[in-house]
């Protein structure tokens, strides 16, 4: 098969509506019609509940992760950037779904698949830092747009690498960092109005009336 078979597939990959699905099979319900409209993982959690949730998170986890482990089997020199498409292309596929009229998610979950296969130790660190924004605040926007942000500014320390080690990075996944985290805050404009107007839902917070 030829390397550039890996982009499709990736797209594919990404474009998998798990949250429609799973929405679809245990409730009957197209789930971008209830809660915040939203084809992720938060939205499902809320309107499904939790055990529904978890397919979700191995779905959305798992085709960011593939995707890129797919494109990293054809290692050639001249196919370098092969991974880093892959990786764009499923987070594209989950944002932008062909199986479920180009209306699909944020992408968070599955740009951590895609950097857990790429960069272990940066998607972890930015993983934990969502974690600690999360706990904080209890709204999943702040910590996302707040992990994506992290992304973009370890990716530059690692990109130079004498500063942090540990991140050391090449320029392919530097630039899909930052594609990543401006893609993803964009997407989060939404998000970012309510919480400016003190409307955001949190977990553990009643949205104002």
């Amino acid at each position: 098969m030829h390397p550039l078979f890996a982009l499709p597939i990736a797209y594919i990959l990404g474009s998998i509506p798990s949250a429609v699905w799973v929405a679809r099979i245990y409730k009957g319900i197209d789930i971008r019609e209830h809660g915040s409209k939203n084809a992720g993982l938060t939205n499902a959690f809320r309107v499904l509940g939790w055990k529904p949730a978890l397919p979700v998170i191995a779905v959305d986890l798992s085709k960011g992760f593939f995707a890129v482990f797919i494109a990293q089997l054809f290692h050639e020199p001249s196919y370098e950037w092969l991974p880093i498409a892959a990786g764009l292309l499923a987070i594209f596929g989950h944002s932008f779904t062909c199986m479920a009229g180009f209306r699909g998610g944020k992408g968070v979950l599955t740009a951590l698949g895609v950097f857990l296969a790429l960069q272990p130790v940066l998607a972890l660190t930015c993983f934990a830092f969502w974690g600690l924004l999360f706990a904080a605040t209890k709204y999943v926007s702040v910590a996302s747009i707040g992990a994506c942000a992290m992304l973009a500014v370890l990716a530059t320390f690692g990109y130079a690498s004498a500063f942090l080690p540990v991140y050391k990075l090449d320029i392919y996944v530097f630039v899909l960092s930052w594609l990543v985290a401006v893609f993803v805050i964009v997407k989060h404009k939404a998000n970012m109005v309510r919480l400016w107007n003190g409307t955001e839902n949190g977990f553990g917070k009643k949205r104002k009336t």
